[in-house]
């Protein structure tokens, strides 16, 4: 498999709660991206099976063969039990609710032929299948080396905050959503075990840079601040030529005294010449021009001869050559180039700025779902007397058709809920 194909879930799935150990993670990536590719193992109706062999997941991983017969086939069987609690809110009540899901539905090992065949679990093939802006992707390639499962998840997590370059996450969420709550009661340890060696093996492995500082609340270190930025692509190491068995010395022709030496960064102007100008003759032209307009006057000639030769006309590159020269065609050669990266400039403005737009509007979007979620359930939280209070005061500021809208509707009234989530912005 290549390890630049993509592992696509869902944000939901993301932040949900859930625990595997190394293997089954592992085994999950390496099965999302086989299910993607092929298809297999999503069908609710064909049943297809898909095929995990130990050689394809040793070479995805860079692990031994024969240390991962017994590992697929323990990892397998567990994940059958594993299952993700989703996080969300009810439609029709508007209140936190809570889904558990199985990972898979089936898992089937075959002995001695080091192969695991499973088949995702209806309500999950969703959260992996779809392609969309709320969707998380990356190469698989960028946790294949990875060792720890807490490095994994919080690599997941900057991926789908990758747009916005820092988040600020509290620390009892974060050991919610990576099921740990009863584990590294210390921050110390927990910093130690979880967070400092996801960060140390994103910035080994990833495509990302990272790094954290903490928030303390009454004296108690409360949240954590991630930072994080794609590394830069390195560059490609040029190819090395093939070194010339060596040949015995020519004596060197002296040169013309009339001729002048090439521009500075070693090239002739005359290199773009498609005939042949005698020493003579380049002499006479450096004399006329310096070597940066003949380059542009050769270079505007062979335009013009490209322009005849289409026209079905005979051309004789040394005549336009000197008539170039000599007429000066450099200045209408420089003011296109100066035009057209004139032009380039703009179209890379442009796109640079419809690029930053695309973000704002996709973080706004976000941070706009994200407040929705989070009013709704604070809403949701609030004491009976407290929401009827808030109700009244909606009915009170808005306008004929809200306020009868509100009365037939209630609390899913889109108008409220624009209303709570203002209320609940102005606390914050």
């Amino acid at each position: 498999m290549n390890k630049t194909e993509l592992v696509v879930k869902s944000n939901r799935l993301v932040e949900a709660s859930y625990r595997l150990t190394l293997a089954e993670q592992r085994i999950v990536f390496f099965a999302i991206v086989q299910a993607r590719k092929t298809g297999v193992g999503l069908s609710v109706i064909n049943g297809d099976e898909l095929e995990i062999t130990a050689t394809d997941y040793a070479e995805m991983y860079e692990l031994p063969e024969k240390q991962v017969y017994e590992q697929l086939k323990e990892a397998g069987g567990q994940l059958f039990n594993r299952r993700v609690v989703l996080g969300g809110i009810d439609p029709k009540t508007g209140k936190p609710d809570k889904t558990e899901v199985r990972w898979v539905s089936s898992v089937r090992y075959v002995d001695g032929a080091g192969t695991i065949y499973l088949h995702f679990a209806a309500k999950m093939v969703p959260y992996i299948t779809r392609l969309e802006s709320h969707f998380t992707r990356f190469t698989i390639g960028m946790v294949s080396k990875m060792t720890s499962v807490y490095a994994m998840r919080l690599y997941e997590l900057i991926v789908q905050w990758g747009d916005i370059g820092h988040r600020e996450v509290e620390i009892g969420w974060l050991k919610k959503v990576f099921e740990i709550e009863s584990k590294y009661t210390t921050i110390e340890n927990f910093k130690k075990k979880v967070v400092d060696v996801g960060v140390k093996q994103i910035n080994d492995y990833s495509d990302f840079s990272i790094s954290y500082t903490q928030k303390t609340t009454r004296r108690k270190i409360t949240h954590l601040i991630f930072k994080f930025s794609k590394k830069p692509i390195p560059k490609q190491p040029k190819q090395q030529t093939a070194v010339a068995k060596p040949i015995k010395p020519i004596k060197p022709i002296k040169p013309i005294k009339s001729i002048k030496q090439p521009d500075a960064d070693g090239e002739s102007p005359f290199r773009l010449a498609k005939a042949t100008i005698s020493p003579k003759t380049q002499a006479e032209y450096l004399n006329l021009r310096t070597g940066d307009e003949i380059e542009l006057c050769i270079d505007r000639a062979n335009e013009y001869a490209g322009e005849q030769v289409k026209a079905g006309k005979t051309v004789r590159y040394g005549a336009i050559y000197r008539k170039a020269i000599e007429e000066g065609w450099h200045e209408e050669k420089a003011s296109q180039k100066a035009q057209q990266a004139q032009d380039a400039a703009k179209k890379e403005s442009s796109r640079q700025a419809a690029a930053e737009a695309k973000r704002t509007k996709v973080e706004e979007t976000r941070r706009s779902e994200r407040e929705a979620e989070l009013s709704a359930a604070w809403f949701s939280a609030l004491p009976e007397d407290e929401k009827e209070k808030m109700g009244s005061a909606f009915v009170a500021e808005s306008n004929p058709v809200d306020a009868g809208s509100f009365k037939r509707k209630g609390y899913d009234y889109l108008g409220f809920q624009f209303f709570v989530k203002r209320q609940w912005r102005a606390i914050q």
